[in-house]
């Protein structure tokens, strides 16, 4: 299972050495914020999502395409771990179109179902269930 875990991870963040770009679909998101007292507030609902994300291996971006679309430039691969929930998961510091900097989180759960979080100082979303287009 393990093994199975970090294949799905490999080619979610670095594909296959030919591909340059990879595509996928998040089936839910979620989000949460901080709110005027600095302090953070609950998850949202997961919401259904059709949102398209990409990974572009030799650029080293990775674009959502939601409304509004954000573009991350990675700056950094962190090491691969495993997290609390017995999940494993890779992070990479990233800066955003603005400037900003962040994290990205890519994250296969013990039950294998890939997210994707972003996570910068005032807010976090979570794309989840991604599948490859």
């Amino acid at each position: 299972m393990k093994k199975l875990i970090f294949t799905l991870l490999a080619c979610l963040c670095f594909g296959i050495a030919e591909a340059e770009s990879l595509f996928y679909r998040a089936s839910f998101f979620a989000y949460k914020c901080v709110d005027n007292d600095n302090h953070w507030n609950e998850w949202s609902d997961w919401e259904p999502s059709k949102i398209v994300l990409s990974i572009d291996t030799d650029k080293e971006t990775i674009t959502i395409y939601s409304e509004q679309e954000q573009r991350y430039i990675i700056l950094d691969r962190g090491d691969d771990d495993q997290d609390a929930a017995g999940g494993e998961q890779v992070e990479f510091s990233v800066i955003d179109q603005d400037g900003d900097s962040g994290v990205i989180r890519v994250r296969a759960q013990k039950n294998s179902v890939l997210q994707l979080y972003v996570e910068f100082s005032n807010i976090i979303w979570v794309y989840s269930g991604l599948q490859p287009l």
